[in-house]
């Protein structure tokens, strides 16, 4: 059973000055944590320092799938994760760094891709996501984000982070597109 949080201080959940659909439609750009919707958590650090990330292949696809929809995607991940740069690059997606400030971060990423924030949909799961969650016009988290997270969004996917968040997501705002070609 979840804690009781005094109404005071209880989390404050996004203005509706949307329906669902109209979030949904409006998506232009997706902004991915890599840590807190690509990956479960864990990260394998070797001997020799380096480190890696396991991904899942149907979250990857889900994410090619929006880029072939001529859809914009940034990957946030923290500075010098040297893996974040490899999946940016093999994608085809922006990648940006941050340490903190996540929404100076989102306010540049919109203003640099010419959306507006309610054209951009959010993916994070933890607390230094709130900044950024909190412009987004679609704010997700996966299901094992803190509750102060999950009070936040839009939507919580019934995905986790890392097994198929991501996917969910894309198969979402891509449930009404048809392309080009088949």
């Amino acid at each position: 059973m979840e804690p009781t949080i005094p109404q005071a201080i209880a989390p404050k959940v996004p203005q509706e000055e949307m329906a669902m659909e109209q979030r949904i439609a409006a998506a232009k750009l997706l902004m991915v944590e890599l840590e807190g919707g690509l990956t479960d958590g864990v990260s394998y650090l070797s001997a020799d320092g380096s480190e890696s990330l396991a991904l899942y292949r149907a979250d990857v696809l889900g994410l090619e799938s929006w880029l072939k929809a001529g859809r914009m995607l940034v990957i946030v991940a923290r500075p010098g994760l040297a893996v974040a740069e490899e999946l940016a690059s093999r994608l085809g997606a922006t990648l940006r760094t941050s340490g903190g400030d996540k929404d100076i971060l989102f306010k540049q990423v919109t203003w640099e891709q010419q959306v507006k924030s309610m054209e951009a949909v959010y993916l994070g799961r933890d607390f230094d996501d709130l900044p950024a969650l909190g412009l987004a016009g679609l704010a997700v988290c996966p299901p094992e984000s803190p509750m102060w997270v999950r009070g936040m969004c839009h939507m919580v996917t019934e995905a986790p982070a890392g097994r198929g968040a991501v996917r969910e997501v894309v198969d979402l705002l891509l449930a009404d597109y048809v392309p080009e070609e088949v």
